[in-house]
């Protein structure tokens, strides 16, 4: 039977939500929030500027919220962004040294982090749940066709007792109440 408070969505919002909290409880004394620091974090790990899609795909964030966080990133002095010559639609997000050495100075902690919430798993069952956890991410593709070919509806609702207490009016067809007695 599906419960809620034992659902998978549900324990995982759960963790990352917990861990966000915890990690913004640090970060925000660097003036960042956490879909900045995956920013950063992206960036660093890739090692080379990045176009916004790919930062969005990455970072698993909206482009227009993004497009507004790397701008505010980029006044910051954390950030470039650049339009290259052969692609003035496309713009280059690269990290500035001072957004390289902020990147290296939180990715440890982020780090630390994971170790504290894998407690005692050894380094095998850690890496293992990691596995798990992209295949289940690319599991979710076969729930986007299905959401998106209509093939996942809400069911409508049970009818209610006024709506089972309606008959038939048998010259027009059209839908009459029933008188229902009190009790």
């Amino acid at each position: 039977m599906y419960r809620f408070s034992n659902s998978l969505p549900y324990l995982l919002a759960r963790l990352g939500v917990r861990m966000g909290d915890l990690f913004v409880r640090v970060i925000r004394h660097e003036k960042l929030t956490l879909p900045m620091y995956r920013v950063l974090a992206a960036l660093s790990e890739q090692g080379h500027p990045l176009r916004l899609g790919e930062i969005a795909e990455l970072t698993s964030a909206d482009v227009s919220t993004l497009s507004r966080i790397v701008a505010e990133m980029s006044r910051a002095g954390l950030l470039t962004r650049d339009r290259p010559e052969n692609d003035q639609r496309s713009l280059q997000v690269a990290l500035t040294p001072k957004g390289a050495e902020l990147a290296g100075r939180l990715m440890p902690i982020a780090q630390h982090y994971e170790e504290v919430a894998t407690g005692a798993m050894s380094a095998k069952e850690a890496a293992e749940l990691k596995q798990v956890l992209v295949a289940l991410y690319k599991n979710l593709d076969q729930l986007e066709q299905e959401v998106e070919g209509g093939l996942i509806e809400v069911p409508p609702p049970a009818a209610s007792k006024e709506t089972r207490e309606q008959k038939p009016d048998s010259k027009t067809g059209a839908g009459r109440r029933r008188k229902v007695p009190r009790k």
